[in-house]
């Protein structure tokens, strides 16, 4: 048996403050970690992104195989991006809505600058080159070295931001309810009008045109969410549903006031009857 121990204190790594995050239980304590990491040596000032350790070069191969990696590279000291959407997915949880977002137009690949990032927006890569590597002009630039672990964590994010945390509930008086509590920006609401072709639920391609000031997504794989807000307001800033009306595959429509779907109209949303909620 061991009979004694000596602490070895490693370089920052982006994990650990994942695991942090996600078990702090007070928001105030979760905003300064949140400060922390972004002041510490995890936070790649020159692409405002975050990397997924601190610097090695202190360290022996001991520590693994991260060691043998060049800085900005791979496993040691890049833009891993499954570590760094493991982060902000939890910054999400957190309810950290401003830091979230502030960090989700300078991490997510769309919004990457595409001649930095060498390839399209739409694809993910498995990490970015940070500012550490000794080659400038790979800094940012994205790379696939296996397939990418980015991708669970960001539906779970399009998830949250689209339908809230949990809007599925039930009671035993009430039965199920369904209550969208979406977490967006006004920015990320539509500017203009525009046409969209899409598949319906019956396998039809259809085109919809969707007004200004709008957000949508599909719920459940086939029901088409469509949120209005004329003003363009953060949906986290206390707004809640005035109106809601659910189209129906068969045509019906029916409408609900107020912010929840009762029953039994929720059970027909789960049950994929419902085409379409405004």
């Amino acid at each position: 048996w061991p009979k004694a121990f000596r602490i070895h204190r490693l370089p920052l790594f982006l994990e650990g403050f994942v695991h942090q995050m996600r078990v702090e239980q007070n928001p105030m304590a979760a905003g300064e970690l949140f400060n922390k990491i972004r002041s510490s040596e995890l936070f790649d000032r020159k692409l405002k992104m975050y990397k997924v350790n601190a610097c090695l070069d202190s360290e022996s191969e001991m520590i693994g195989r991260t060691r043998i990696f060049p800085r900005g590279w791979l496993e040691n000291e890049s833009i891993w991006l499954h570590m760094e959407y493991k982060y902000l997915l939890e910054l999400l949880r957190q309810g950290l809505y401003e830091k979230f977002f502030m960090s989700f137009k300078q991490v997510l690949i769309p919004f990457q600058p595409p001649d930095r990032y060498g390839r399209s927006t739409l694809e993910n890569s498995s990490f970015l080159v940070s500012s550490a590597h000794s080659d400038k002009s790979l800094h940012g630039q994205g790379f696939v070295a296996r397939l990418s672990g980015s991708t669970a964590e960001f539906v779970q994010i399009w998830a949250w931001m689209g339908a809230g945390l949990q809007p599925f509930c039930h009671d035993q008086k009430r039965g199920l309810s369904l209550i969208f509590k979406p977490i967006l920006p006004g920015w990320l609401f539509t500017r203009r009008g525009s046409v969209v072709e899409y598949v319906n639920p019956g396998g039809t391609r259809q085109t919809i045109e969707f007004p200004a000031n709008i957000y949508a997504f599909m719920f459940l794989g086939k029901v088409l969410v469509v949120y209005h807000n004329p003003k363009r307001k953060n949906t986290f800033d206390g707004l809640a549903s005035q109106e809601i009306t659910l189209t129906y595959l068969s045509g019906k429509v029916q409408k609900v006031n107020g912010a929840e779907i009762p029953m039994p109209y929720s059970q027909d949303v789960r049950e994929r009857k419902v085409e379409r909620i405004d």
